[in-house]
Parts: structure tokens; sequence; C-alpha cells
């Protein structure tokens, strides 16, 4: 039986400060970033489980400037 993994996508504003937060249930640390990279839309997103950042995904810069 595999173990599932809790990970947290945390939306950050562009002055650094967390907006939101979503809950992911993964397989793996890669289906994990698979799933945190497909969230990102205008703000940059930082992947974490429990005290570890995992990845940080940056906004598109044509969206960023917006």
């Amino acid at each position: 039986m595999a173990s599932i993994k809790h990970y947290r996508a945390f939306q950050i504003d562009p002055d650094g400060h967390v907006f939101g937060c979503i809950n992911l249930v993964c397989d793996d640390d890669e289906q994990a970033k698979r799933e945190a990279a497909s969230l990102v839309l205008v703000h940059r997103i930082e992947l974490w489980r429990l005290d570890q950042r995992i990845a940080k995904f940056d906004a598109p810069q044509e969206l960023a400037r917006r």
C-alpha cells in the first residue's frame, strides 16, 4: 500500500506575503510539483511539505507586469 503525502501550495503576492493556501494530497514530490505548477496564474506559488520547501514557481513575466 502506497502512502500518500500532504502538501501545501502557498499563494504569494508581489510583496512576498502569503494570501492563500491550497492543500494537496499526492503520492510523491514529483506529482505535487506538477500540481503546484498548474496553480500558477498571476502569483508565485511555494510548495511545502511540513517545514520543508519543495519548490517555488514564479508567475509568468507577462502576467506579473499587469
